[in-house]
């Protein structure tokens, strides 16, 4: 599984692939390139927030509800 600095390094890569393909109105590479980096984000996201949650699921019930407030 990739980790979270591997797809950060990825993410930033396709937003500089974005950016020079933007100087060039490519309209296919440009909408490929933007379906890339919102995947790359979501798929970050979503490790980051499973892993937040792996940790609340170790405290009790009761530290939970305090910590998310």
């Amino acid at each position: 599984m990739a980790t979270v600095e591997k797809l950060q390094e990825h993410l930033k890569k396709t937003q500089s692939n974005l950016a020079e393909a933007s100087k060039k109105d490519d309209a296919g590479e440009i909408r490929k390139l933007k379906k890339k980096t919102k995947r790359l984000a979501r798929k970050a996201s979503k490790i980051t927030a499973t892993e937040k949650m792996a940790e609340l699921k170790k405290k009790k019930k009761k530290d939970r509800k305090t910590a998310s407030e």
